[in-house]
């Protein structure tokens, strides 16, 4: 009898585990904002291909590329200064490779982690699942 007990209760907790997948992909990319993006929402993307797609987006990650002339996709900035001002504490800012980023005398008063982006970040019209290799070999 408590081996069908134990069935039962592990087959309930697996389905409850699985509810967390209902929700939309908006929903589930505001859960995974909440995420340290590194190590917390880097292993969540290793989970299955949805949440791979979803952690890795775009709009959660804080970006400093000069090169980007519409500035307009969220988290998209010309410079380190206003990442570092905008970010919440936790957050990590991808800074672009290549160029150069003057930065004089910034005061950051938060735990962030500033990391250089080896790759380029596609922008929001460019987003698809092809791009997920590059975002996770940061």
């Amino acid at each position: 009898m408590d081996e069908k007990r134990k069935s039962k209760r592990f087959s309930e907790n697996s389905s409850a585990d699985s509810h967390i997948n209902n929700l939309d992909d908006g929903c589930l990319m505001h859960v995974f904002s909440f995420l340290s993006p590194i190590p917390d929402r880097y292993n969540t993307a290793l989970v299955c291909h949805r949440w791979l797609y979803l952690a890795c987006h775009p709009r959660l990650w804080l970006r400093v590329d000069r090169s980007i002339k519409d500035l307009s996709d969220p988290g998209v900035f010309p410079n380190i200064e206003s990442a570092v001002s905008a970010a919440r504490p936790g957050d990590t800012i991808l800074i672009a490779a290549g160029g150069t980023h003057h930065a004089s005398n910034i005061q950051i008063k938060k735990p962030l982690c500033l990391v250089e982006n080896q790759v380029n970040f596609p922008s929001m019209d460019d987003w698809d699942s092809s791009c997920l290799h590059q975002v996770l070999s940061i």
